[in-house]
């Protein structure tokens, strides 16, 4: 997929390429001018700039909810796909949470994050605002081919399956967090397109006629009311029951998911003590002080 650059941008590309042309000939005692005509007939071949397009993000809309929760309690510095593993999601897909995320324009190549994520550690209406501009300049392609007020789900699918090239089962999933990050921002979509909304923790719905019989490898259900034959085993606590097929792929990744959720709600914990601390530190300290 090739981008043209504007204007700016392909003059400051094309001064780039004269002067290393002009620094290669002192360099290496070729005439400058001549390096130069070169790079000129190099140009003129091809104004274009060869840039792969980003795609939108699918699978996990928990991904994302988890995210919020955790850049609007800490400040992060850089998003590696070992911090992701570690706090976010974890396994092999860090990476497409991390594809996600460059995607929104929320971090950059490096995991540096950008403007964009600064405004989305504020909360209430000010968060849903300005997740509206970054899912409406993300989805640029996708609001000017289609009016979503008025959307069915299979021409949000059919779409992304045309302009990336995703299977049906991949723009199914791109099309249910498309759907989550629009009800999050408050865009305006159809009532069709709500149904395709994912619940918390759930996988994105599937369109009617599909033929996905893909079994979840692990599922929380409640404690009552709920039975599993030989191939689960459960693990049983007051509030709830996780269940894990017996499968050892199924078991591993159940592990790591279970780690990584301690992980973050020991971080959570550890900074509500740090600050509870810190504010009796502060508050009592002082007066212990003068009582001296």
């Amino acid at each position: 997929m090739t981008r043209k650059l504007a204007p700016k941008d392909q003059s400051e590309y094309e001064d780039a390429q004269k002067k290393m042309a002009q620094q290669l000939g002192e360099r290496v005692g070729t005439s400058p001018e001549e390096i130069e005509r070169g790079v000129e007939n190099f140009l003129k071949k091809s104004r274009t700039f060869e840039r792969r397009e980003m795609k939108p993000p699918y699978r996990r809309a928990s991904w994302y909810e988890d995210f919020f929760d955790l850049i609007k309690q800490r400040s992060i510095s850089s998003f590696s796909l070992e911090f992701i593993r570690l706090n976010i999601v974890p396994g092999s897909e860090a990476y497409k949470f991390r594809s996600g995320l460059l995607f929104l324009g929320l971090i950059d190549e490096r995991g540096n994050p950008t403007s964009k994520l600064q405004k989305l550690r504020v909360t209430g209406e000010a968060f849903s605002q300005n997740l509206a501009k970054i899912v409406s300049e993300a989805y640029k392609s996708l609001f000017e081919a289609i009016i979503v007020e008025k959307a069915k789900p299979e021409s949000v699918v059919n779409f992304i399956i045309e302009k990336y090239g995703y299977s049906r089962t991949l723009a199914e999933e791109a099309t249910s967090l498309f759907v989550y990050f629009c009800n999050t921002a408050g865009i305006p979509i159809s009532e069709d397109l709500k149904k395709f909304l994912p619940t918390a923790k759930e996988s994105p719905r599937v369109l009617a006629g599909s033929t996905r019989s893909q079994v979840p490898l692990s599922r929380k259900v409640k404690t009552t009311d709920e039975t599993f034959d030989e191939s689960f085993v459960t693990l049983k606590s007051p509030e709830f029951s996780f269940a894990v097929k017996k499968e050892l792929s199924a078991m591993e990744l159940a592990k790591s998911q279970i780690n990584a959720y301690l992980e973050y709600q020991m971080s959570k914990l550890r900074a509500e003590r740090k600050s509870s601390d810190n504010f009796f530190n502060s508050t009592f300290g002082q007066s212990a002080e003068k009582t001296k």
